[in-house]
């Protein structure tokens, strides 16, 4: 009775008498069992839906109505009630909104295929869906194996019933490459000496791994626990006579009635004494249970490191007991900062702690609590992230960035982040002394010497000795890089396996630029060779000069080298890609190699050294204060710095070293451009023997200083010249800066010609605005005058 008294939960009672009577359907239904189902709402987990549906339509024998044909055996009639139970039972099990599509539907074979085509499409691309997740499918920290295991068989049925199929060896290897190194023991446990590898195998090693684990980890936490319990006297003992404890004896004459030890007596005991002091670092609980002792002393060994920093995300300041960190510290009553346990730390000082990272960068934490009774020295990651940065924590790995710059890294140990780097103190964390700020003045001359170069360039100079022995410091802030030299996050740089110079070379034009040039320019033309990173520079007034340049500088640097240019690479623009060109390439048995439409980053060596020759041009300009007309000839001395500074694609060196290796030796003769120059004239008796002009660079082919003469606007080539870089500097340090400049050398350079000798009393001076903007890298080598002439900056007022 019960059983049929179930049955008819679910169907009609004339369903089921019709079924009772009939005799050739003879399949009795399980009702005893229950399944539930939840119901689908079309956004869980289809195929573990299907399956309890399944489940269910066999408890009730309805099972064989998911079938196409209908058996022989059965006839039409029941075919039809058994197909309306099995509808009736399918969409009891969908939400409204899913059971609305179905709700007219008889045959349960169409209703089950129609919500298999649904939510369960058999494509190409599902299956290459399915498949990526699974190959890709990986251990994640801090899951039971069980839960991984149960992901993984849900990956491989979801493949099932898309129909694809797995050998049971496949599975097992897939299972243990989603591992991680850890159970790389356990892996060649497994597959040592065997042929093939079950799935059942694998999974129960790791269960049984797991098991084995958490077994040890009771058992450690169980003995660690009975070492730091100590019991004491228990509250129910029975006192004798006198108000004796049963467990005491009698004591001997010279016996301590306290720790049984002979000696001394009780009053001398050492031990009685150290009675009332509590250990430090140590936490006492007290039992509430009779049974248990008076308290129960758990003892905490933990070693103090206050020379490490913790990266902390409770904390509310940063805050460190080390008062030799500070650089900058001022002493004031901070209040109390409390602990976990509330326990109150006076705060007696605030300052700034400068942090060296794992990779040499230094940071400095600002507005560090000083605080002398705190164990530890504390970073409060809240902190950092209420001033704008972003606190990232995986695999272990802390990291505290602002934008793509890594600001602190931390590294996970017995679950605390510990920051990766040291403390600097001593004399680094010192306020700057006098003479660090002549070091600091002497950084800022030779970068701007060197057209805003950077510091690092700047201290691979210092190290080779070229720059007269100036200690490179730390560069401060200069407001003319960050205007000019501003840009966006770069693409990543191709790398050319070239073995010799002219293999292969790079080349660009720019422009046209909006304002011409002193001498009509209004574009330049940048070679550049992969080898060395050597780079020349022409201007043109307009791209049809651009072949006639190539011809003139391919015959030069292959006489000078006696190698010939074996690839050259350009975007695709006319000039490059014009028949005359294309023609003489072939001749010469150049190959050449072009970018793709509006991709300029393939062409990026060029590209790079325009940007860089542009910036250094807005620099120098800013600098100067000079108008965009003065473009080409900045550009031009842009180039022969540029020749001349580190590169890290070549390893640090210089492109001129590269190129002829030997070092470049003419840094000396290098000036801030545009600085004030005194030329020698020898005109009247009467006259003064210099005139004021500004430094624009050097002449190709002439070891000459390169000068504009303002007052006739012509450019001069002499011989003498005096110069006064102090100009410069003070207006950079009136703009922003602070300090005394330092003192900057103020002595006449004399520069022979390197082929005719000219007297000083005839200076070249010539007659069009530009005597020649095209480069041709040649070093300048100057020679100190034999007597030191007397500074005209200083005896003629300017």
């Amino acid at each position: 009775m019960a059983s049929d008294n179930s049955i008819s939960r679910i169907f009609p009672s004339n369903a089921i008498g019709a079924l009772a009577s009939s005799s050739t359907w003879s399949r009795i239904p399980m009702s005893s069992l229950k399944v539930a189902v939840e119901t689908f709402d079309g956004t869980g987990h289809f195929g573990m839906w299907q399956g309890e549906v399944m489940d269910s339509l066999f408890q009730q024998g309805l099972d064989i109505a998911i079938e196409e044909k209908k058996s022989d055996d059965i006839e039409e009639k029941e075919w039809s009630t058994i197909n309306r139970l099995a509808c009736g039972t399918i969409r009891s099990c969908l939400s409204k909104e899913q059971k609305y599509a179905f709700k007219n539907e008889t045959s349960a074979w169409k209703l089950w295929k129609a919500l298999e085509g649904k939510f369960l499409k058999k494509s190409g691309q599902n299956k290459l869906l399915m498949k990526k997740i699974l190959f890709r499918f990986d251990y994640q920290p801090g899951t039971t194996m069980n839960e991984h295991i149960t992901i993984f068989n849900q990956l491989v049925a979801d493949l099932l019933n898309l129909d694809v199929n797995f050998e049971d060896e496949d599975l097992a290897l897939m299972l243990l490459s989603s591992l991680p190194d850890e159970f790389e023991h356990l892996e060649t446990t497994l597959l040592h000496g065997k042929e093939n590898v079950s799935l059942d195998a694998v999974c129960s090693a790791l269960y049984s791994r797991e098991l084995r684990k958490q077994d040890k980890k009771k058992k450690k936490v169980a003995a660690a626990d009975e070492a730091l319990v100590a019991r004491g006297r228990q509250q129910s003992q029975s006192k004798g006579r006198r108000g004796w404890s049963k467990s005491i004896s009698r004591v001997a004459k010279d016996e301590c009635a306290f720790c049984r030890e002979k000696g001394h007596w009780k009053k001398d005991c050492p031990k009685l004494k150290k009675k009332g002091k509590a250990p430090q670092d140590v936490n006492v609980a007290e039992c509430k249970s009779d049974a248990e002792s008076d308290f129960s002393l758990a003892v905490s060994r933990l070693t103090s490191h206050p020379d490490e920093w913790i990266l902390d995300s409770t904390c509310t300041y940063h805050m460190t007991p080390m008062r030799e960190w500070f650089f900058e510290f001022e002493e004031l009553d901070g209040g109390f900062v409390y602990m976990g346990n509330d326990n109150p730390c006076k705060t007696v000082g605030i300052g700034s702690i400068k942090l060296r990272n794992h990779d040499g960068s230094t940071r400095i934490l600002k507005d560090v609590r000083y605080v002398p009774n705190l164990k530890r020295s504390l970073i409060s990651l809240g902190l950092l992230e209420s001033k704008g940065l972003e606190v990232r924590m995986r695999d272990g790995i802390l990291k505290v960035t602002s934008g793509a710059l890594l600001m602190l890294k931390g590294v996970r140990k017995n679950n605390l982040y510990y920051y990766q780097g040291s403390t600097v103190v001593g004399t680094a964390a010192v306020a700057t002394s006098s003479s660090s700020k002549k070091d600091a003045e002497a950084t800022k001359l030779w970068h701007m010497r060197l057209g805003d170069a950077g510091e690092k360039s700047l201290q691979n100079l210092a190290k080779q000795g070229l720059l007269k022995g100036t200690k490179v410091c730390k560069l401060e802030f200069c407001e003319h890089c960050v205007l000019e030299k501003q840009r966006k996050v770069k693409f990543g740089t191709g790398i050319h396996n070239t073995k010799g110079i002219l293999d292969y070379v790079h080349s660009d034009v720019w422009g046209p630029a909006k304002t011409p040039s002193l001498g009509g320019r209004y574009y330049f033309v940048t070679f550049i060779d992969d080898f060395s990173r050597r780079v020349w520079v022409f201007t043109m007034k307009s791209k049809d000069e651009m072949l006639k340049i190539f011809l003139k500088w391919k015959a030069r640097v292959e006489n000078q080298t006696g190698r010939k240019i074996k690839i050259l690479r350009t975007d695709n623009g006319g000039e490059y890609k014009s028949d005359p060109f294309q023609k003489i390439c072939q001749e010469c048995g150049i190959v050449r190699h072009f970018i793709v439409r509006k991709i300029p980053q393939q062409n990026g060596v060029s590209e790079h050294m325009n940007k860089t020759l542009v910036e250094k041009v807005r620099c120098m300009l800013s600098n100067a204060g000079l108008g965009r007309k003065f473009w080409a000839e900045a550009v031009t001395y842009a180039q022969h710095l540029v020749n001349r500074l580190p590169s890290s694609a070549i390893g640090g060196k210089t492109p001129l070293e590269v190129w002829s290796g030997k070092l470049a030796t003419d840094y000396d003769s290098l000036r801030i451009f545009d600085s004030t120059a005194y030329y020698h004239v020898n005109e009247s008796k009467l006259d003064p023997r210099a005139k004021k002009a500004l430094f624009m660079g050097f002449s190709a082919g002439v070891k000459g200083y390169r000068l504009w003469y303002l007052e006739a606007k012509k450019t001069i080539i002499s011989r003498d010249v005096t110069f006064d870089e102090s100009v410069m500097l003070n207006k950079i340090t009136q703009d922003g800066t602070s300090g005394t400049p330092q003192q900057v050398e103020c002595t006449p350079k004399q520069v022979e010609f390197e082929q005719i000798v000219v007297s000083p009393a005839n200076s070249t001076i010539s007659d069009s605005p530009m005597a020649e903007e095209e480069s041709d890298e040649e070093e300048v080598s100057t020679q100190e005058p034999q007597q030191q002439q007397k500074s005209i900056a200083v005896n003629r007022a300017r």
